[in-house]
């Protein structure tokens, strides 16, 4: 029986929408294709007729999920304190299915595929542009590696100590904010 394109097309959403979840939660080498057809409704061979391979998939997953982020960075309203604010929130933090895929997948791109790499550095590139229009400053672009970087770094940190020291994790969120906001306001190179 053949599949009508606004199904194929409703298929590929829900497998990209469950892929997400599990790739960010877990890890795109850990999540399994089985149970992401299971979350998605769908059977392990229908998620395979939309997309070849595992590494198909994490790449179309790290576009969109790419393409979201910067969506809410192009958003009416969105300014650089307001994106810091979100970004280094506890909410942030502890919730891996929402939020930047940067911070919940860098620390595993280099064992990927390269399709995969490619996909991820796109995004990257992408997101810096989106949050350097943040950014009244000649060297906006500069300066929005230097924003990301920082907040990948930090969220990170933050979630990787937030069990053992939760305190030590709010502090990381909390001071570099407070550093970043600083730098912005200054308009000068934040250190961290």
């Amino acid at each position: 029986m053949k599949v009508s394109k606004s199904v194929t097309q409703e298929n590929r959403a829900a497998v990209i929408a469950a892929a997400s979840t599990a790739m960010r939660a877990e890890g795109v080498g850990v999540a399994s294709m089985g149970a992401i057809a299971a979350k998605a409704g769908l059977t392990h061979g229908a998620i395979y007729r939309q997309f070849p391979s595992k590494s198909a998939l994490a790449s179309a997953v790290i576009t969109h999920d790419f393409d979201h982020i910067i969506t809410l960075l192009r958003a009416d309203g969105m300014t650089f304190e307001r994106y810091i604010d979100t970004y280094l929130s506890a909410q942030h933090r502890d919730y891996f299915p929402w939020g930047c895929p940067a911070g919940a997948l860098a620390g595993e791109m280099n064992k990927l595929d390269s399709d995969v790499q490619t996909a991820f550095a796109e995004g990257m590139a992408q997101n810096i542009d989106a949050l350097a229009a943040l950014i009244p400053a000649q060297n906006a672009r500069d300066l929005a590696v230097v924003v990301l970087a920082t907040l990948i770094g930090a969220l990170s940190l933050a979630r990787a100590v937030k069990t053992a020291n939760p305190d030590l994790s709010d502090t990381i969120l909390a001071q570099t904010r407070a550093s970043l906001l600083a730098a912005h306001r200054g308009d000068q190179r934040p250190t961290a």
